[in-house]
């Protein structure tokens, strides 16, 4: 397997927080970003444990870092559920229970006022958090570091061959 790298090879990781250049010098204000970070779903409490609602649209869109929950799902390992992330009163269709917009005032229990069906509630497979965490922690999404610092490692990547889009 290839190391992970960014600025086209020019800074690579070699272990967790261990980014260094591709002459060999080690970059210790470069760290991890955590794919937590960036794939921010929601966690609930189900059967006395947390699991993360991986959205399972999300994980067929981005098959190449979320398959692997794909494939959790297929061996059984993940269960899929609707996500507990909807606001109102549900309404059961062909399609799945889909969310109620209700307006501030109106009182669907009375039905005085009309309500309008928002978007279906997403699938999402349930992946325990602990799971997830240790995922996340071995497959950062990439490279972060701050930005007071940005030009000189966009200057050292430069001087490595690396060519800024922008530009």
């Amino acid at each position: 397997m290839r190391p992970q790298s960014v600025f086209g090879g020019a800074l690579v990781r070699h272990g967790k927080d261990d980014w260094r250049w591709s002459d060999g010098t080690l970059e210790p204000r470069v760290s991890d970003l955590s794919s937590s970070s960036v794939y921010n779903f929601r966690c609930r409490q189900c059967h006395g444990s947390t699991h993360v609602e991986v959205l399972l649209s999300a994980a067929h869109r981005e098959k190449d870092v979320l398959g692997w929950v794909l494939d959790g799902v297929a061996d059984g390992k993940y269960r899929q559920d609707w996500s507990g992330d909807h606001t109102g009163p549900l309404m059961m269709t062909e399609a799945g229970p889909t969310r109620m917009h209700i307006e501030p005032g109106e009182d669907p229990l009375l039905g005085s006022e009309p309500i309008r069906h928002k978007r279906a509630i997403p699938l999402v497979a349930l992946v325990p958090v602990a799971e997830w965490d240790a995922w996340a922690d071995q497959q950062p999404y990439g490279a972060t570091w701050v930005t007071a610092i940005e030009a000189e490692i966009f200057s050292k990547a430069k001087s490595l061959g690396w060519v800024d889009p922008r530009e």
